[in-house]
């Protein structure tokens, strides 16, 4: 009876001996740490890896024994602790979680118990750095291509007036000195070609004016006051050089040569009023004339930018007229001259004698306008 008593609790105990060493063995063919595996489908299992196949797992997760394919894993953390815990906000409660995926702006997040929680996260504001104002480059070339100019002048010029020299009798001579009081006005427009280089058309005028008394040593010879005027006018074509190159160019100062050749029409008018006429002498004479002729415009100056468009000119000019007799060899008195009159002989003379090509040497201020 006592045998039959121990022989039974010998089999108990190693049943239960039994019963240990068969949990121990499962636990250490097991692993110790739990796997998460994220599936493409989004799902999250937590659980333990109990037998892997050649196409599938079999998972041991909370909610019983799975098999899942291998294929449809999209990721496999096989220690979930190594992931650190994060504080999250879900549902206005805050709990602790581990981000195991991020996917389409949603993030997966594992908590401790093994519940999956989604979380959509906000996209990421695009920064766009500030917009600057891109200016577009100036082109060098972008420039007045018209240009139109004004200028006045006053100089010195060689036409011809009467010598007030010392007379030892009969009429003066004529003299082409330089004098003064030549006034002049020129206009022009021009293409700029290149911002070296343009070419165009100008129109130039130019008078002088003078008087002149001519009171012989000798009280018996005619005495006389004379008054003269001279203009010229040219249409010329014209080229510009910019020597800085800036020929247009706004808000550029610039320095330029300017030579025009053309066509002038020239004139000359002369009036005497005789002081001791004697008796059948005229009280007064004219004389007068015209010429055509070629012509030669040349201009050295300076401008100066006062507006995008608008523009100083200062220089100096030098215009010349090439014909060598103007006046018509005839004196014309307000009555005839007696016959054979001495004076009116000479003078004749002396307005048919050749002259030298006029000259003009003159300052120039004008302003340019550029379109």
């Amino acid at each position: 009876m006592i045998r039959h008593k121990t022989h039974t609790m010998f089999k108990q105990i190693a049943s239960l001996c039994s019963g240990f060493f068969l949990m121990l063995a499962f636990y250490a063919i097991s692993p110790l740490s739990a796997t998460v595996i994220v599936q493409k489908n989004g799902d999250v299992i937590s659980g333990k890896i109990l037998e892997e196949k050649k196409d599938k797992y079999v998972f041991q997760s909370p909610y019983g024994k799975l098999q899942i394919a291998k294929n449809s894993i999209s990721k496999m953390i096989l220690d979930e602790k190594t992931i650190e815990l994060k504080d999250i906000e879900f549902k206005n409660k805050k709990l602790k979680a581990r981000l195991v995926s991020e996917e389409n702006n949603t993030a997966v997040y594992l908590t401790e118990d093994g519940q999956t929680i989604r979380k959509e996260q906000a996209k990421p504001v695009e920064v766009k750095p500030p917009e600057t104002e891109v200016k577009p480059a100036q082109n060098p070339i972008d420039r007045h291509k018209i240009l139109l100019g004004v200028t006045g002048s006053y100089g010195l010029s060689t036409f011809q007036q009467l010598d007030t020299g010392p007379s030892t009798g009969g009429p003066a001579p004529l003299d082409q000195s330089f004098h003064a009081n030549t006034l002049g006005f020129q206009a022009s427009g021009h293409y700029a070609l290149f911002r070296w280089v343009g070419f165009g058309a100008g129109f130039s005028f130019y008078r002088w004016s003078g008087n002149a008394s001519l009171v012989p040593r000798d009280a018996q010879q005619i005495s006389y006051d004379a008054q003269i005027v001279n203009t010229s006018m040219a249409i010329t074509g014209s080229a510009i050089v910019s020597l800085l190159g800036h020929l247009g160019e706004k808000n550029r100062h610039d320095l330029r040569a300017e030579i025009g050749f053309g066509i002038a029409n020239n004139a000359a008018d002369m009036g005497l009023t005789f002081k001791n006429p004697p008796q059948g002498f005229p009280l007064a004479a004219t004389a007068s004339g015209k010429a055509r002729s070629t012509a030669l415009q040349l201009q050295f100056y300076y401008v100066y930018s006062l507006t995008e468009s608008l523009r100083l000119k200062a220089g100096l000019g030098y215009y010349r007229a090439f014909y060598n007799q103007i006046y018509e060899p005839n004196l014309q008195g307000s009555t005839p001259f007696p016959p054979n009159d001495k004076f009116s002989v000479d003078f004749n003379r002396l307005l048919g004698a050749e002259a030298q090509n006029p000259q003009i040497i003159s300052l120039q201020l004008g302003a340019e306008f550029g379109f």
